[in-house]
């Protein structure tokens, strides 16, 4: 097939999928694979689209010298979590088993012709040495796998503390943010900074945050057009940004906006959150589907024109795949928002994105897909099940009722089946596959996905009473201690996990009829009102009379509004104006 005469013109690259067929020709041919991880909203995977992989003799020795497989980041994070080699692109060269050779991010012609010729030459020319140093290294990781799998320690208030420290030390504090350039929103340390220096009345943490969201929010990474926050700013003072836009980075954010608005109560946050909020509706949200599109193109041309003349061009291209996890985040988000403005039509728009991506993506005992475009594809990964899961539960506190608690169980029952390690706890990011492809035969436990699935099944232990999650989640926690440290600040999803393992939560629960109009206000000023470790429910007394006991409390009177943390429990509360009264009586 690849028998190519000296006068044929190949006009591109034959790329290929990752799968099977593409593994067993280049073991038949005996050629290395290229593999190239690309993502539609990449800048620079653009250009080298338009250079690179449009020269001719890259075209030409591409095509017959090796296997070229081409991976879209956002559809294949498994592959992308394994094979990335520190950006996108990443350009890399494997054995016909998946194993590493050779490789870098974005390459021109003649660096990429330069490594394909020492790449190829070393493969033909070294196979005994490649063998020994591939032997090696498959040793060394199954080495490094078996301890980091087997170990655990015990969550302690140490935990958090340390990444919080680690938070501190990284904090810029000329600009604000973490490190220095490029320099990434990252709202998961935000958020650690917020939660605990709020919780602990901390000035330096609670300072950090709002230095970080202010800066972050007047700087170029935040479009003051058309709202939103692209991907990063390559700059340290946050003044010059990479202009692609994510659907998951803009749902952490609005979040973590709206979360600032309730603390420090201040016009900017709102305002940002808003038009976060605005661009997400009105540049992410497909009608047709009910569901949010995953990114929108870097079109550099395109947020350099001004304001008035952006009509002359077309607007940035927005992928429409339909991917779980970051629709889970932003229906999470939406229904944040809709209790915060009191506009239950954002509600609506967040739960039909939940139902969009549940009816399309929900396989059963597999799991969750991944993403849908046409047909639902890769099934079972554990970011879809976690985040859904999290977006379940922010439906049920929102409406008071409804499905979504028995459905994050079941999720959550499908998670311990298929990804859960039963002898030391945590949670593999795959499925097990005997006849996984190169890397994916390691499956992995990554710390940010398992920090949301013990946080998921803390939850589900609290509102259900049920110990086995309890269990899972203190498992989950105790699986990842050995190495959280690693990570330093980009642990926070970790660290707020253990927080609010460690301490008693904010419990706010309404007795009544969740349909009524008055359930529904104390619901919607409980859900406004900010805790880090706040647990939002709602109980109809008629429909379920042995949660009420559970919970030790009367049916009457009815609506009410309870706060409980630890042992101690307010008394009834039935004006939503006073729900912040009796939430500062319950000491913390």
């Amino acid at each position: 097939m690849f028998d190519v005469q000296e006068d044929e013109v190949i006009v591109s690259i034959p790329w290929r999928r990752w799968g099977p067929e593409a593994f067993r020709e280049a073991r038949e041919r005996d050629v290395p694979i290229l593999l190239s991880i690309s993502g539609v909203w990449c800048h620079w995977c653009h250009v080298m689209d338009e250079g690179t992989y449009s020269d001719p003799a890259v075209i030409r020795r591409a095509s017959t010298e090796v296997v070229p497989i081409r991976v879209e980041t956002d559809r294949r994070p498994d592959i992308n979590s394994r094979y990335n080699l520190g950006g996108w692109p990443t350009t890399a060269f494997l054995t016909p088993e998946g194993d590493l050779l050779t490789g870098g991010t974005y390459m021109p012609p003649e660096e990429f012709l330069a490594v394909l010729d020492e790449m190829t030459s070393y493969y033909r020319e070294q196979r005994a040495d490649l063998e020994q140093k591939l032997e090696r290294r498959r040793a060394r990781r199954a080495r490094i796998g078996e301890l980091r799998y087997r170990l655990r320690g015990d969550v302690t208030p140490d935990v958090p503390d340390s990444i919080v420290e680690a938070t501190r030390k990284s904090y810029d504090s000329e600009y604000g943010g973490f490190g220095r350039a490029p320099k990434f929103p990252l709202p998961d340390t935000i958020e650690l900074a917020l939660a605990i220096g709020r919780d602990r009345q901390d000035d330096g943490l609670l300072d950090i945050a709002r230095t970080t969201l202010t800066a972050m929010a007047e700087g170029g990474v935040y479009d003051h057009v058309e709202g939103g926050f692209f991907r990063y700013s390559t700059t340290a003072d946050w003044s010059v940004p990479h202009y692609e836009k994510m659907l998951d980075g803009n749902a952490r954010l609005l979040s973590t906006y709206l979360h600032a608005a309730q603390v420090f109560d201040e016009q900017l946050f709102r305002t940002t959150a808003r038009g976060i909020q605005t661009f997400a509706e009105a540049k992410l949200l497909n009608p047709e589907t009910g569901a949010f599109g995953g990114s929108v193109d870097a079109d550099e041309e395109y947020y350099h024109r001004r304001a008035d003349a952006r009509a002359e061009r077309p607007p940035p291209a927005v992928d429409p795949t339909l991917y779980t996890d970051w629709n889970a985040m932003m229906a999470a988000s939406f229904l944040e928002a809709a209790a915060y403005f009191d506009e239950p039509y954002l509600a609506d728009l967040g739960l039909g994105a939940l139902e969009a991506v549940w009816s399309r993506n929900w396989a059963g005992d597999a799991g969750l897909a991944h993403y849908h475009d046409g047909v639902p594809q890769l099934t079972g990964l554990l970011t879809d099940m976690v985040w859904m899961g999290q977006a379940l539960l922010a439906a049920q506190a929102y409406q008071g009722d409804g499905d979504y608690l028995g459905r994050a169980e079941t999720l959550v029952n499908a998670m311990r089946a298929r990804l859960q390690d039963p002898d030391v706890g945590g949670f593999y990011d795959i499925p097990y596959e005997p006849d996984a492809l190169g890397r994916l035969q390691d499956r992995q436990k990554q710390l940010d996905e398992n920090a949301v699935a013990a946080d998921l099944a803390l939850r589900l232990h609290r509102l259900t009473g049920k110990d086995d999650y309890y269990e899972v989640a203190a498992g989950t926690l105790e699986a990842m201690v050995p190495y959280y440290k690693a990570y330093r600040h980009h642990a926070a999803d970790y660290a707020l996990a253990a927080y609010r393992f460690t301490y008693p939560p904010l419990h706010l629960i309404v007795v009544g009829d969740p349909g009524a109009e008055a359930s529904r206000r104390l619901r919607m000023v409980a859900l406004s009102m900010y805790d880090p470790n706040r647990l939002v429910e709602s109980v109809d007394p008629g429909a379920a009379p042995s949660r009420l006991a559970q919970l030790g409390l009367p049916a009457e009177p009815a609506p009410a509004l309870y706060v409980r943390r630890g042992g101690a429990i307010s008394l009834p509360v039935m004006e939503p104006g006073r729900v912040r009264e009796a939430m500062r009586a319950v000491p913390a």
